[in-house]
């Protein structure tokens, strides 16, 4: 008679919550670092930007160009601030995430550790009905002589 979990269905129910969870996380973590990365890129552009419009203001530019690269550079800021704002709403849904997460594993490793510990007391108890099949024979065997 082999091994059976009674609460297998649960355990299997239990595991794909926890990779589901997994990578709804993984993929938050990746917008995370995809908007990271778009923050970066807006400051160099930023950066890049003051740097022209210094050796424009040098160069004796007139108003209009400079209107242009102040309405340029209004436009980042207001672009990075956005990209802040969902920023932290990203980091805050990492968060509840990784707590949902933590619980769904929490919920699975308990029900592993529960069918571990049936399958060793079910494995000795077959072990000892084994080495009682044993004992028996050899104490017919033994009677006979």
């Amino acid at each position: 008679m082999a091994f059976k979990f009674t609460l297998a269905a649960v355990l299997r129910l239990r595991e794909s919550i926890e990779a589901r969870e997994l990578q709804v996380l993984e993929q938050t973590q990746y917008e995370i670092a995809h908007t990271v990365h778009l923050l970066e890129t807006l400051r160099d552009q930023d950066v890049a930007q003051h740097a022209i419009r210094e050796r424009e203001l040098g160069s004796g530019t007139p108003g209009a160009h400079l209107c242009v690269l102040e309405e340029a550079k209004r436009l980042l800021r207001q672009q990075r601030r956005s990209l802040e704002e969902l920023l932290v709403k990203l980091q805050v849904r990492r968060e509840q995430l990784l707590a949902s997460y933590e619980a769904a594993r929490r919920g699975r490793k308990v029900l592993s550790e529960l069918r571990e510990r049936q399958r060793e007391a079910y494995e000795l108890q077959a072990e000892r009905a084994r080495q009682q099949v044993a004992d028996d024979m050899f104490l017919m065997r033994h009677r006979k002589k």
